[in-house]
């Protein structure tokens, strides 16, 4: 694990595109949890209003999948927005899809530093909107993300918010990264215990993400920072986080702000935890039990209507 953490520092006299093109050869992900044999993953291209959005469906589940009736969890991956792919969290996604016996729609967003936020949000409206244009009703979708897919996933939502469209049934996320202000606490109180992150690094794919002008950028903006957002309206939120890793107050502050604008909101924090540890699974069992709690609020939240 803290040889993982190394291949995580960028090194920053290198032209930032270069650099990102080593992290995302680096990524490892896939590896330590590589696909199953019986997963199937197919590819799919939505298009809504000019904008394509590549994806993949991903199904390990028991029941035969029915698109337009079926719960379908929109999974959006981490990686700083710097990398990740469907190669790398396809294995991530298989096992999701047999513990929750759903299908998973993995989108492959557009990466910075090519692509500056707004892109990964256009790209999600783009495919969410696909899809209820192809009927799938809103109360079957949930949307699911890690660290930046996390917040990417926040994002969404209150894009849609702001558009007046319908919001998925719950939102889930695994170490969300909320604030790129890096504001809270635990950026200095947990700075020698998260074995995943370096806060150099964090702060390298901060100005990734804001683009070339970032210098002239707030970062406590909401349009890029969703823990400075309103959660008013919100679904039903499940957190996890780990109490080791940078990121905690980014999961402990939308809990709480959540909260206070009254949505219903699980905030699960596992004790001596790393990052996005619930990936995990095949080593801890820690991690296992964080998304088993996951499937069970799941099946409560959808109240015995996933098909089996």
């Amino acid at each position: 694990m803290l040889s993982f953490k190394s291949l995580l520092e960028p090194d920053l006299l290198v032209d930032p595109l270069e650099m990102a093109r080593k992290l995302r050869l680096s990524f490892l992900l896939g590896t330590m949890v590589p696909r199953p044999y019986h997963c199937q993953v197919n590819k799919q291209v939505y298009e809504y209003e000019g904008h394509k959005a590549e994806a993949y469906w991903i199904n390990h589940h028991a029941g035969k999948e029915q698109r337009n009736t079926d719960q379908i969890v929109i999974y959006l991956h981490g990686g700083a927005y710097v990398r990740g792919d469907i190669n790398g969290f396809s294995g991530l996604e298989c096992h999701l899809s047999r513990l929750f016996n759903m299908s998973l729609l993995h989108l492959e967003y557009r990466l910075v530093p090519e692509h500056p936020l707004p892109a990964a949000v256009d790209d999600t409206l783009a495919l969410y909107r696909a899809l209820l244009h192809d009927g799938i009703s809103s109360s079957r979708l949930i949307i699911m993300g890690d660290s930046a897919g996390g917040g990417l996933t926040l994002l969404t939502v209150q894009a849609l918010l702001d558009r007046h469209l319908p919001i998925p049934r719950a939102v889930i996320t695994m170490s969300p990264w909320t604030d790129l202000s890096l504001s809270g606490e635990s950026y200095k109180r947990n700075r020698l215990t998260d074995v995943m992150l370096r806060l150099e690094y964090i702060s390298w794919s901060v100005e990734r993400a804001l683009g070339p002008n970032h210098a002239q950028l707030v970062r406590y903006s909401s349009f890029h920072s969703p823990l400075f957002g309103s959660f008013q309206g919100f679904p039903p939120m499940y957190i996890t986080v780990g109490a080791a890793e940078l990121l905690e107050d980014d999961s402990r502050q939308v809990a709480d702000k959540a909260q206070n604008a009254g949505v219903d909101v699980t905030l699960e924090v596992g004790l001596y935890m790393m990052h996005v540890h619930p990936i995990f699974f095949s080593f801890c069992p820690e991690a296992r039990n964080t998304l088993d709690n996951i499937r069970q609020w799941v099946e409560a939240k959808f109240q015995g209507e996933i098909n089996i």
